[in-house]
C-alpha cells in the first residue's frame, strides 16, 4: 500500500531533472539537449550543467529558455580529478535531482564517479547520439539509442529506443524559385559525403543551385572539388546558419549523402519543412523515408535519380506526402514525454524494490 501511494505521488509531481552537456559546438547533440531542456522545463524543474561557450564562441544560453536553470561548469577537467568530482558533487547535492541525463560519455563518467561523495545514488540516463563504441555506457541505468543502429551499441542495464525530435519553427521562403533549388544540411566532414552530391550534380541535365549549410574541416577539399568540376556558379557553401528551415522550405528537395549518422536532425527538418528528402541507406533512413527516397553512394546513379526526380517531380512529391504525414512522431514535446516516462520508470523500480 505504501509503495502504491509513493508511486502515485511520484507520477503526479514535477520531476527535478539535470541535463549535463560538454558543449563543443552547436550541432546535433547540442540541439537535442537544448530542445529537450526547453520542452521538459514547461512542466518540470530542469537544470542544465554545461560550459557556457563552445569552441566557436557560441553561447549556450542564447538557445535556452528562461524556464531552464543553467549552471556553468568546467567540462574540460580531468574526469578522475578528485577535487573536480567533489565540486560537481556539491552542485548535485544542492540541486538534489530525481535523475541525471548525460549527453556525452565523458559527462556520464563524471556523473558516475562524483556520486561517491553523495549519500544517495541518483539514476543516470545516457543518450547515444552517435555511432562510436564507448564502454562506459554501462554506467547508465538507462541507455537511449536514437535509432535502431545506435541502440545496438548500447550496453547499459536497460537499453531503449527514443528517436530524435525537433521544435517546430515557422519557416520563411528566402530563395528565388526561378531555378531548381537543392539544399544539404550538415558539417563539412569527409563522412558527410558532400563530394557525392557535388559530383553527381555536375552530371545532371537541368539547371540547379545547391546550398550546403554547415562548416567544418573538409571545406577546402570541397572548394577544390567545386572548382575542378566547374560548378562554382551552382554550388554554394553557405556556412553555419541558425535558420536551416528557411532554406529547406525554399528548396525543391533536400539531399543527405552522409555515410554515417546516429539519427540526423536534418532528416527530421526535411520531413517537417521540405518537399522531399533523399538520403543514403544509413541509420534509420530507409525505415523513415521508404525505398523511393533512398540513394546509392554512386555519383552516376545519383545523377540518374535526380534527373528522374526533375522529370517526374509531382509524382515524387505525392509519394513524399505520405512520409510527411508521420511527422508528428518527431515533435520535440512527444519525444520529451518519452524521456519523462523513462525517468519515471527508474523511480518505479526503486519503489518496487522498497
Amino acid at each position: 500500500m505504501v509503495a502504491e501511494l509513493t508511486k502515485t505521488y511520484y507520477e503526479n509531481e514535477k520531476l527535478k531533472i539535470v541535463h549535463i552537456l560538454y558543449f563543443t559546438e552547436f550541432a546535433g547533440t547540442e540541439k537535442v539537449c537544448v530542445d529537450l531542456c526547453n520542452a521538459m522545463s514547461q512542466n518540470n524543474e530542469v537544470f542544465l550543467l554545461a560550459n557556457t561557450y563552445d569552441f566557436q564562441g557560441n553561447k549556450i544560453t542564447d538557445y535556452i529558455e528562461d524556464t531552464v536553470n543553467v549552471v556553468d561548469i568546467e567540462t574540460d577537467r580531468n574526469r578522475h580529478n578528485i577535487f573536480y568530482l567533489y565540486k560537481i558533487a556539491k552542485i548535485l547535492k544542492k540541486i538534489n535531482p530525481d535523475v541525471i541525463h548525460c549527453h556525452n560519455t565523458k559527462m556520464l563518467e563524471i556523473m558516475k564517479y562524483c556520486q561517491i561523495f553523495l549519500s544517495k545514488k541518483i539514476p543516470l540516463v545516457f543518450t547515444k547520439h552517435n555511432w562510436f563504441v564507448k564502454k562506459r555506457m554501462k554506467y547508465a541505468d538507462i541507455c537511449v539509442g536514437i535509432s535502431p543502429e545506435t541502440l545496438k551499441l548500447c550496453n547499459a542495464k536497460k537499453n531503449i529506443l527514443i528517436e530524435n525530435g525537433i521544435k517546430f519553427q515557422q519557416p520563411t521562403k528566402i530563395l528565388k524559385n526561378d531555378t531548381f533549388n537543392i539544399v544539404g544540411v550538415g558539417r563539412l566532414e569527409e563522412h558527410k559525403n558532400w563530394q557525392l552530391a557535388i559530383t553527381a550534380l555536375s552530371q545532371i541535365d537541368f539547371d540547379y543551385r545547391l546550398y550546403i549549410l554547415g562548416q567544418g574541416v573538409y571545406e577546402q577539399e570541397l572548394k577544390d572539388l567545386i572548382e575542378k568540376l566547374n560548378v562554382a556558379d551552382k554550388v554554394k557553401l553557405v556556412g553555419f546558419v541558425n535558420n536551416p528551415w528557411d532554406y529547406i522550405c525554399s528548396s525543391d528537395l533536400q539531399i543527405l549523402p552522409s555515410r554515417l549518422e546516429g539519427f540526423s536532425l536534418a532528416l527530421i527538418e526535411g520531413i517537417y519543412y521540405g518537399k522531399m528528402v533523399f538520403a543514403l541507406d544509413t541509420a534509420n533512413h530507409r525505415e523513415v523515408l521508404g525505398d523511393d527516397f533512398i540513394i546509392e553512394d554512386d555519383a552516376e546513379k545519383l545523377a540518374q535519380t535526380l534527373n528522374q526526380v526533375y522529370l517526374n517531380y509531382d509524382e515524387f512529391n505525392e509519394k513524399f506526402s505520405k512520409v510527411k504525414a508521420e511527422s508528428a512522431r518527431f515533435d520535440i514535446n512527444n519525444v520529451a514525454q518519452k524521456y519523462i516516462d523513462a525517468y519515471k520508470s527508474l523511480s518505479d523500480q526503486k519503489v518496487q524494490a522498497a
